[in-house]
């Protein structure tokens, strides 16, 4: 077994989805004949944000853990057209229910993901989705449920304009500040501003791992115009409740009591609509994936897949 401070030895490789032909950055790490746990990152987040502290539990329950590049974002392909793109006017627009023109939307994501696990001819994995990641993952569950098994979403939400809007902090460090330019300092104070802003109020993030977490990502793959094209797919998007209702696979949702970002409301709303899904909610959780929960994590998630 792996202690949380040894490094995990990831295996790299790329992959064309199966579906839209996208070449896709992945990395495995755990027995090649355990139980496979597909996990789908976030907004603007590269595969490295399933960060080792995370997957140590998981991988010492005997899992074996795949993890990717969304579309934009780190070594995977970025969309190969770029439309102009407004996300506060798209952002109204939602509110009021009004469909906006987008460079591709959450079901596109969503093909990339079931083409990758043709691709990597995974058996069945479970899925754990995080934030937009759920939503993601939501969408693959109702639309290939026969190539997954179970599915846990994490912090998420179905992505509803009526459930409750971030908190005015979260706004303006998330979606209104920019980084003062597109260097690497600059941009890791942002990602650190961002991250403090939406973390954990019971595990206030380490300032020093942030910074370190972020300058590795910038080296790995920088895309801001990627990252803007993904926000503007989830706010272009909207509700993907007719998708969440026809979820029919076993289901464990988690969130945080303190999330800034996805308010509770956001889960509970997933929670209920999928039948005999189980909701953990997490007292002190905000938007981010703390240290000292990672044991937490990992029972709740090793208790609903066993």
């Amino acid at each position: 077994m792996k202690a949380a401070s040894t490094p995990i030895e990831w295996q790299q490789g790329f992959a064309k989805s199966s579906i839209t032909g996208l070449n896709m950055a992945w990395e495995s790490a755990g027995p090649a004949d355990g139980e496979t746990i597909f996990m789908v990152a976030g907004l603007g987040c590269q595969l490295t944000m399933w960060n080792d502290e995370f997957c140590s539990p998981l991988l010492q329950r005997g899992y074996r853990l795949v993890r990717f590049d969304n579309r934009d974002i780190g070594l995977t392909d970025q969309h190969p057209t770029s439309m102009k793109v407004n996300v506060p006017a798209t952002f109204i627009r939602n509110k009021l229910g009004l469909q906006t023109p987008t460079n591709y939307k959450l079901d596109t994501m969503a093909n990339d993901a079931i083409g990758l696990i043709d691709a990597l001819e995974l058996k069945r994995p479970h899925l754990l989705g995080i934030s937009m990641g759920g939503m993601i993952s939501q969408i693959v569950a109702a639309k290939a449920p026969e190539k997954i098994g179970k599915l846990v979403t994490l912090m998420s939400s179905t992505n509803n304009p009526k459930l409750p809007m971030p908190t005015p902090n979260v706004l303006h460090n998330m979606f209104l500040k920019k980084p003062k330019s597109q260097k690497i300092d600059d941009v890791v104070a942002h990602v650190e501003r961002v991250f403090t802003a939406i973390g954990s109020p019971g595990y206030p993030p380490d300032p020093l791992k942030l910074r370190e977490r972020a300058r590795k990502s910038y080296n790995r793959a920088y895309k801001p115009a990627g990252v803007l094209r993904q926000t503007h797919c989830v706010v272009a998007t909207g509700s993907i409740e007719d998708y969440t209702r026809e979820i029919r696979v076993p289901t464990c949702v988690i969130h945080g009591l303190d999330d800034p970002l996805l308010k509770k409301a956001c889960s509970e709303r997933i929670a209920r609509l999928v039948p005999n899904s189980r909701l953990h909610l997490i007292k002190g959780l905000g938007h981010d994936l703390p240290e000292p929960l990672a044991p937490t994590f990992a029972e709740i998630i090793h208790s609903h897949l066993g």
